[in-house]
């Protein structure tokens, strides 16, 4: 079972303590979903008022830590591009980051000419088709070099928070 220090720990060992809890309160929530009800006359393998009582102490202590988390994460810094950002600036950042990758990827580049139906019918009850030309605001080495480009971005930015997750302590007490 996991219970939080007294002295303040580094961010990366905060994250850590933070899953470990998540994992605690599912586990619990799950054996008190299982000990809730029992068929008369049989034992019951937990009590639900014990476990759902151990279940919401693992909450407060989550609550507790992910409160000193954000605290450490407005008031660190770290620098990128130019400027210092606060840790959480930077998470914010990371994230979209990795949204822009995946909409870049997703893009649908259409470039050339194309056979596409016009809706109408020949004389003969075939389609009618036209050829259109498509133009793509990239081209795929473009779109490449572009992807190329936001996933070093990501990568550094990854480094230079996990780095200060190192180096910055967050104060549990």
């Amino acid at each position: 079972m996991v219970s939080l220090p007294n002295s303040p720990v580094s961010v990366a060992k905060a994250l850590r303590l933070r899953k470990a809890l998540k994992g605690e309160v599912a586990e619990l929530g799950r054996r008190a979903e299982g000990c809730v009800s029992w068929q008369d006359g049989k034992d019951k393998d937990f009590d639900f008022a014990t476990v759902n009582g151990q279940r919401k102490e693992k909450i407060q202590s989550l609550v507790r830590l992910e409160a000193a988390l954000a605290r450490a994460n407005v008031n660190a810094t770290l620098s990128w591009q130019g400027r210092d950002i606060s840790l959480a600036e930077a998470i914010r950042t990371l994230a979209e980051l990795k949204s822009e990758v995946t909409f870049v990827g997703s893009l649908q580049l259409q470039r050339g000419p194309q056979k596409v139906a016009t809706g109408e019918y020949d004389p003969n009850h075939r389609p009618v088709f036209a050829t259109v030309q498509w133009t793509a605001a990239y081209t795929e080495p473009e779109r490449v070099a572009l992807l190329a480009e936001l996933r070093g971005q990501c990568e550094a930015l990854n480094e230079a928070l996990e780095e200060a997750n190192h180096r910055t302590m967050v104060d549990l007490a």
